[in-house]
């Protein structure tokens, strides 16, 4: 009678161990706020502060026209990449940072990273030169 007493005591001590253990852990969350079929840039990390929203899988935007810091984490939900490009002075670009499809960070961890106004940000196969010259 004894042995069964402490086998039931201890099945239930652990099932309720394991309950609280599913019950308190936290959802995984993979990525940021971002809808499907979008890519989202925010100028904070931990996918936080001000965001710009792109749909688009075939254009470039010039993150001067925004009131934006930084590019610090983003959420690529597109099927395309997205390609931020840096002024390097005297009409040139560089591309500094792809954003790939399906891809997200909650910290990019690269300093300055669209900042200026004449960084654009381009998706898919669109190709600069046709919106900066």
């Amino acid at each position: 009678m004894m042995w069964k007493r402490i086998f039931a005591t201890s099945a239930a001590t652990l099932t309720l161990l394991g309950g609280s253990m599913l019950a308190t852990a936290a959802p995984a969350q993979a990525d940021g706020t971002c809808p499907s079929n979008a890519l989202c840039i925010w100028d904070s990390t931990s996918f936080g502060g001000l965001r710009i929203l792109t749909r688009s899988t075939n254009t470039c935007f010039n993150m001067g026209k925004f009131d934006f810091g930084y590019i610090r984490s983003y959420d690529n939900n597109l099927s395309v990449n997205g390609y931020v490009h840096n002024y390097a002075g005297s009409g040139v670009w560089y591309q500094a940072r792809t954003l790939p499809a399906g891809g997200f960070s909650s910290d990019i961890g690269v300093p300055g990273l669209g900042g200026l106004a004449e960084d654009w940000v381009c998706m898919g196969s669109a190709d600069l030169s046709d919106f900066v010259y």
